[in-house]
């Protein structure tokens, strides 16, 4: 019974990737994200990418990824001017938040 529940809830899982362009490098962007991600029940990570852009890849349920990207996108939006997303479902590859180096 356990394993068709944990089941379920993964299938309800959905992985965003959203690259974000613009002055998005030392500016204390990824500080923002991981913070953010403080008050969402969220895994992934946030990091620089070496063409300049930021990646933010967030798991969860679609409430809680979309919720969180929605908070990122309006707290950092002077930083920003273009934003691409790629959302699918399936199951988490992460256990935590972070900030990759």
């Amino acid at each position: 019974m356990e394993n068709s529940s944990v089941q379920q809830s993964q299938l309800g899982s959905i992985r965003a990737t959203v690259i974000y362009t613009g002055r998005v490098q030392g500016v204390g962007f990824r500080w923002q994200v991981n913070q953010i991600a403080k008050f969402f029940s969220c895994s992934g990570f946030v990091k620089n990418l070496s063409d300049g852009t930021v990646e933010l890849v967030v798991e969860g349920t679609g409430r809680e990824v979309r919720g969180m990207v929605e908070k990122v996108n309006d707290r950092m939006q002077d930083y920003w001017h273009e934003i691409k997303i790629d959302e699918r479902t399936g199951y988490a590859h992460f256990s935590e938040f972070s900030i990759q180096y």
